[in-house]
């Protein structure tokens, strides 16, 4: 069913639409394949949808006013291989979700790539995969050599929705209509590629990030004001390391070395090219420390051999460094199995919560275990970034079923050294990457939102569930209805009305 088309100015105004809803038929790509990343909640959706005054189930807060934006892993074509297909390799397509005044709009679009552009004109996908290889079509001339499939993670930077994949420059779209606008290279300073992780200097609110390019990790950070790179560094970690996520405190940024490595010359032959290779590391797995006033660079074992996934958050305490995330005990193709790749339901062992520790003073540093709940996508209040926290939110992997990866939306009280676990209403499951959201005049930590999608296996659609972070219970404040199903993804963010209102008054005319 044909659906109305959204305001001019959707985050100003949700008005009333039909009521109608498109109907899912058709939308979602059934490729026949037994790989678990193309069923279930990973399977594309082939339609960019919008509506308006979607359908909620309770009531969206009044003080919740913005956008959440998220990117899906979601693949415009078969692949070529569809048995070594991967998660990770799916294009771009970012959902937007604006809330205000407690009624929802609702907007995706693809990420319009020069590499996706040229699949388009071909009809049929080209690129052959990067994790566990397959077989390139044939380039057409003048095409780029490498698929930017921008996928991992979409935030609001310099009045543009930024859509992030590590092995590429960001994309740049409208945060309203969200029209790629092209790629973006921070005025200039970044010219090869940046992570698809950044986090923000709650003191100055300048962005931090780095690249990895085989060995040599380059540091960055962009003024807020004027996105110049204004501090960089660069050095050599000896060996091609998966290097996804990193972690910031006031003095340090934080860097894993791990037996997890990304080979661009077994890319380049077609082979799996996300290898566990736990030769590599001597020593096990270590700690680089890289202190972000001087530059100056420390080493720190740990050893055994084991990967992070991803951060909550690092702080300095008392001579310590705390440093939060997960662990997880492997992660890619055993070196000496890359002719039979990890398949896709033995791809992700379970991950754990973990914090590590280094004494600033004698350089030693020591892990524990915090939680024996598994789980992935660590999140904290992003106002705490570099300073003690109290609380961390991620979705859990505890007892899966073959088409999910996630199971359960969790809150952990370093406090009171205690996890509390939800899972969704309904049967709702495989929940998304948790968002936190302050609530207005915030008194607290936990005084806020947390912002997840959820698949519907009922209705084979996603919902948007809104929970008290601060009380967090099985029944939400809300939920939100969307008209199509956002294919399980990595990454987003929320942005606030002001800042969101800014970014679209900043386009002006240039729509």
């Amino acid at each position: 069913m044909p659906v109305s088309p959204m305001p001019a100015n959707p985050m100003n105004v949700v008005p009333r639409g039909t009521g109608e809803r498109p109907a899912p038929a058709g939308a979602g790509a059934d490729w026949h394949t037994g790989n678990r990343f193309l069923n279930g909640p990973f399977a594309p959706w082939t339609e960019e949808n919008e509506a308006y005054d979607l359908e909620v189930d309770g009531e969206i807060p009044a003080d919740l006013a913005g956008a959440l934006f998220r990117v899906s892993s979601n693949p415009r074509f078969q692949p070529r291989n569809t048995d070594r297909y991967h998660w990770w390799e799916g294009d771009g397509m970012v959902c937007g979700v604006y809330l205000r005044e407690g009624r929802a709009a609702y907007r995706t679009r693809w990420v319009e790539t020069d590499s996706m552009k040229v699949e388009v004109e071909a009809g049929e996908a080209i690129y052959s995969g990067f994790v566990n290889g397959g077989t390139p079509g044939r380039l057409p001339e003048g095409a780029p050599r490498a698929k930017n499939v921008a996928n991992i993670n979409a935030g609001l930077f310099d009045d543009h929705l930024l859509v992030y994949f590590d092995g590429g420059l960001p994309h740049a779209l409208d945060p309203e209509t969200l029209r790629t606008l092209g790629t973006y290279d921070f005025q200039g300073g970044v010219d090869v590629l940046c992570t698809g992780h950044y986090k923000t200097d709650p003191d100055t609110g300048d962005m931090l990030f780095f690249a990895a390019v085989g060995p040599t990790i380059t540091w960055y950070r962009a003024d807020v004001k004027t996105a110049e790179i204004k501090d960089s560094h660069s050095f050599d970690i000896g060996v091609p390391v998966l290097m996804h996520d990193f972690a910031v405190s006031g003095t340090y940024a934080i860097f894993f070395v791990t037996p997890a490595q990304f080979r661009l010359d077994l890319v380049a032959q077609n082979r799996p090219g996300v290898v566990w290779d736990e030769n590599s590391l001597e020593h096990g797995v270590q700690i680089v420390l890289m202190n972000r006033h001087t530059h100056e660079i420390t080493w720190h074992e740990l050893g055994g051999h084991w990967a992070n996934t991803h951060f909550y958050n690092a702080y300095e305490q008392d001579g310590d460094l705390i440093v939060d995330g997960h662990r997880i005990g492997r992660l890619g193709s055993p070196v000496d199995r890359l002719s039979t790749p990890v398949g896709s339901h033995e791809w992700f062992p379970p991950a754990l919560p973990y914090r590590w520790r280094v004494d600033l003073a004698t350089g030693r540093a020591t892990e524990e275990m915090i939680s024996g709940v598994f789980g992935e996508f660590p999140k904290i209040n992003d106002a705490y970034t570099g300073r003690p926290h109290r609380y961390g939110y991620f979705v859990t992997t505890r007892s899966l079923a073959d088409d999910t990866m996630s199971d359960g939306l969790a809150r952990h009280d370093y406090l009171l050294d205690r996890t509390t676990v939800v899972e969704g209403p309904d049967g709702l499951t495989s929940p998304s990457e948790p968002v936190f959201v302050a609530r207005e005049n915030a008194r607290g930590e936990d005084d806020g939102y947390l912002l997840s999608l959820w698949w519907n296996r009922a209705t084979d659609l996603s919902e948007l569930l809104v929970h008290d972070a601060a009380d967090l219970r099985r029944t939400p404040l809300a939920r939100v209805k969307l008209p199509s199903r956002v294919p399980f993804g990595f990454h987003g963010s929320w942005a606030d009305h002001d800042v969101l209102d800014r970014a679209i008054a900043a386009k002006g005319d240039d729509r």
